[in-house]
């Protein structure tokens, strides 16, 4: 019996800590006080004595994946996967005079009103001569820089649909670049 009075006492003692907000007794206290090294700092911990670790090869930044390749390392064009029908070709227009226009202009001239009245840097002309070679400045490299930005373009890969920004890019590519009055080539 007295035993189980100590135990009972031993175990309202150490349940009762210091108040409502208190996190209770540690025992090992080396999980709740972590020791935190600075970046450029030396680590006693780690066998070369870095703190900041180069990544391990092979490993991928986040948000940056890399270009697709061939088997002779050549980036892969990509081609849009969806159908470009009227609704599509109309989508691509919508959304390019939405979310493009405002820098880019109306009709690609690098003359929106974020630039003009704004004070922007100026986007690239889309009627310039250097953006007619196909194969550099293929749909597929208009939707990665949509996806992914560039220079002082954000990503617009939370703002579209996958399939909206193919439809742009097609939009700007064969529409805008070619300097073409219909959709279609």
């Amino acid at each position: 019996m007295k035993n189980l009075i100590l135990a009972i006492t031993t175990l309202v003692l150490v349940s009762c800590s210091g108040g409502r907000n208190s996190t209770g007794y540690s025992i090992i206290n080396d999980m709740k006080y972590s020791v935190a090294y600075e970046a450029f700092t030396t680590n006693p911990v780690l066998p070369n004595g870095q703190t900041m670790m180069v990544a391990p090869e092979g490993t991928i930044s986040r948000g940056h994946l890399p270009d697709e390749v061939d088997a002779e390392g050549n980036p892969v064009l990509l081609e849009n996967p969806y159908e470009m029908t009227d609704y599509a070709w109309e989508r691509g227009e919508k959304y390019y005079n939405i979310m493009c226009a405002t820098c880019h202009g109306a009709e690609g001239k690098a003359d929106g009103p974020v630039v003009t009245q704004g004070g922007f840097p100026k986007p690239p002309n889309f009627m310039a001569r250097r953006w007619r070679n196909i194969e550099k400045y293929s749909v597929g490299h208009v939707y990665k820089v949509i996806t992914h930005g560039i220079g002082n373009m954000a990503s617009y890969s939370q703002q579209l649909y996958p399939e909206d920004r193919w439809a742009v890019a097609e939009y700007v590519r064969k529409r805008l670049m070619r300097g073409k009055n219909k959709y279609k080539q």
